[in-house]
């Protein structure tokens, strides 16, 4: 068997590195040799693998979620909605490619009430999945709705 060993590889424009100092590659697009939207990556146990795309968060968002609601960090997300007591509704930039994917929340009532519990959910009773957006819905144990102060939600699932 031969061995090949590279020090370095230059861009096209033969400008820039695309190997670093401690033997990692530089690139901004990564692309499946078979299928270009699919990569295999070998699992923590070297004898499973694992989609790289169908592992990653396709989307997420972190809000404020009393008082006037504000966003405090999101990715593929757009607007937001106070949709009423408890209630959040968040648009995705790239829609989901169906009603199937998986959307988790979490929610924490206020910094300094240990004795209040917030339970978040998805969307309330009766309302079904969107491939353009998902809803939260944040309770406080009972059956009542209320403000949390953190709300976060997060869907994993295939992008259209």
């Amino acid at each position: 068997m031969s061995t090949i060993q590279i020090t370095n590889i230059n861009d096209l424009s033969d400008n820039a590195s695309l190997v670093t100092d401690n033997g990692g590659i530089k690139t901004d697009k990564l692309t499946g040799k078979t299928t270009a939207g699919s990569i295999s990556v070998v699992g923590e146990g070297n004898s499973t693998t694992t989609n790289l795309q169908q592992g990653l968060v396709k989307s997420y968002m972190a809000l404020n979620g009393q008082g006037t609601i504000s966003v405090r960090g999101s990715f593929n997300a757009t607007s937001l909605t106070d949709a009423g007591t408890g209630e959040y509704i968040y648009s995705f930039v790239n829609h989901m490619q169906n009603n199937e994917y998986v959307p988790n929340t979490e929610s924490q009532w206020d910094e300094n009430d240990d004795n209040k519990v917030s339970i978040s959910c998805v969307r309330k009773a009766g309302s079904a999945l969107a491939t353009g957006q998902t809803a939260i819905g944040v309770g406080s144990g009972t059956t009542s709705m209320l403000d949390a102060l953190r709300v976060f939600g997060q869907v994993v699932g295939d992008l259209a």
